[in-house]
């Protein structure tokens, strides 16, 4: 008899709630990510490109700024008005350029992230499913865990083959 009662506040003290809880660092598992480090590699590229082309732009707009004030004096208004009117449009092209490569570069960006983070989603909950966890956080939510509960390893494994 005291053994069932001792079984039963035994019982009691454990919640029947407990739950198996992961951690993974979401900012480790982007570090040492692979798909990442290419993605960053080839957005560089874009970048560099992108850089260039404005570069040509804005000194074909500071050649032409210069033309334009040397033969300032000896031109015809008509000459004049030509000029302005290629300036302008060669620096409409510049800032529309600029403003495009800028929105490609965010749209690639936020796409890439956004991807990413479903993948590395997605993998967690095979890898929880696995080890048997009930609940996956992300660990710059939680103030204090145990090592033995980051599964940020093997989620970087999984997502690096």
């Amino acid at each position: 008899m005291k053994q069932l009662i001792i079984a039963a506040i035994l019982f009691m003290a454990v919640p029947a709630f407990a739950l198996n809880v992961a951690c993974i660092d979401m900012k480790k598992v982007w570090e040492n990510s692979k798909e990442i480090k290419s993605e960053k590699a080839n957005m560089e590229k874009m970048l560099k490109k992108t850089q260039d082309d404005l570069k040509k732009k804005e000194a074909d707009l500071k050649a032409l700024q210069e033309r334009a004030m040397k033969e300032a004096q000896v031109a015809t208004p008509e000459a004049k008005q030509a000029m302005q009117e290629e300036f302008q449009r060669k620096y409409l092209e510049f800032q529309e350029l600029y403003q495009s490569s800028q929105k490609m570069l965010q749209e690639k960006d936020y796409t890439a992230q956004t991807s990413f983070i479903e993948k590395v989603k997605k993998l967690a909950t095979e890898i929880a499913k696995k080890k048997g966890y009930d609940l996956v956080l992300a660990k710059d939510n939680v103030l204090y865990m145990q090592d033995k509960f980051d599964i940020t390893q093997d989620v970087i494994t999984v997502i690096n083959k």
